[in-house]
Formats: structure tokens, sequence, C-alpha cells
């Protein structure tokens, strides 16, 4: 068999290197497409959990905002209405730019807002466990004729005024720590252990906490 010639050789050598360079490129290529739909798919579900936490705390702000009366926040949880309604359009409909803006847009107004209606449901929180605490104590100083209770009703009420002072001392602390929606929902219970309370004494709600006990006590 005839040894191939120096030319011959060379040839080959310029295939091979050839196959080889191509080969490269299109490994290349496969990588970058393959990292583009890892990055497309972690972008999505990065997208879809930061959306589920701004609903939730959106979710209890609007809880929280429609049992109490106060022009100021009602404003503040109507901007945040309105960049949320944005949100769930550009979910829909909106470019991949639209939903980052949005959602960015929704999450800078959340902790200003949340550190507002935190403040304020501690102080309502708190001025309910005081009338529940005074009228339990004008309770016990009435006739059993005038206001009847029995001893199993009247350690009902006393067990939510409990669950009620408790949920609000830690809503403080989480308040303090900066976990305003925590905070946020811990006054919430204390606003319902409360007024679970007043129902079990068989005593009247504040005016100003009728919103309130509509959403929050089940007839």
């Amino acid at each position: 068999m005839d040894l191939p010639t120096p030319a011959e050789i060379i040839s080959l050598r310029v295939k091979g290197g050839r196959f080889w360079k191509w080969l490269v490129v299109f490994s290349l290529i496969a990588v970058t497409i393959l990292a583009g739909r890892i990055y497309s798919s972690q972008s999505t579900q990065g997208f879809r959990e930061r959306k589920k936490s701004v609903d939730s705390k959106v979710r209890i702000l609007r809880e929280i905002g429609n049992s109490f009366e106060s022009s100021e926040l009602k404003k503040d949880l109507q901007k945040i209405e309105n960049y949320s309604a944005d949100l769930n359009s550009a979910s829909k409909v909106g470019s991949v730019q639209e939903k980052t803006d949005s959602l960015a847009l929704l999450e800078r107004a959340l902790p200003e807002s949340m550190k507002r209606w935190s403040e304020f449901a501690e102080t309502s929180s708190d001025k309910l466990l005081q009338h529940v605490a005074k009228e339990s104590r004008f309770l016990k100083m009435e006739s059993e004729d005038h206001h009847p209770l029995t001893v199993k009703e009247e350690e009902r009420a006393n067990d939510y005024f409990r669950m009620a002072r408790e949920e609000w001392l830690s809503g403080n602390k989480f308040r303090r720590d900066g976990n305003h929606l925590y905070a946020l929902v811990l006054y919430k219970r204390s606003l319902k252990y409360s007024l679970s309370s007043l129902k079990v004494s068989k005593l009247p709600y504040p005016e100003e906490y009728r919103n309130a006990a509509n959403r929050l006590i089940k007839n």
C-alpha cells in the first residue's frame, strides 16, 4: 500500500481541523440555547414567586384596610390596589419588560404602606383591648339578672381576651423587628379575638369596629 504524500497529509489535517472547529462552534451554540432556556425558565419561576409574595401582602392590606375608616390610609390602599391591578394586567398580556416594571413598582411601594398600616393596626387593636377590659370590669359589677353569663361563657370571654392580648404583644415584637407583614396578621387576630370576647360577653361592638366585626366574626 502506498503511503500518503505530504500534500495528502496536510489536506487531512486541514479537514480534521475544520471538523473540530465546527464541532466546537455547534457545541457552543447548543450550550447557549440550553442556558437561555434555563434562564428563561428560572426568570418565569422567579417572577411567579415574587408575584405570589406581593399578592399575599396586598391581600392582608386589603383585609385590614376594608375593616376601618381612615381617609388617609384609604388613599394609600387605593394606590396599592392600582399598582396590583396594573401588575395583574401586565401578567396576562404585557411584555416581559412590562411585567418586570409593574412588579418592581409594587414591590417598592409595599414596605412603606405596610409600615403605616401596621402602626394604625397596632393602635386600633390596643384601643379595642382597653375597651374590652373596661367593659368586662363593668360587666362583673352588674347583677346576674341584668346581664347573665354562664360560667362557661365567662371563661370563653376571658380566654378570647387573653389570646387577643398575646397576639397584640407578639405583633408589637414583629413590628419593632421590621416585619410589618406578620405584625399585621397578628394585629388582625388580636382584633378578631377582642371582638369575639365582646360577642361571647353579649356586649355591643364599638361603632368604629362594626365593619371589622362584620368581616372578622362569624354570625
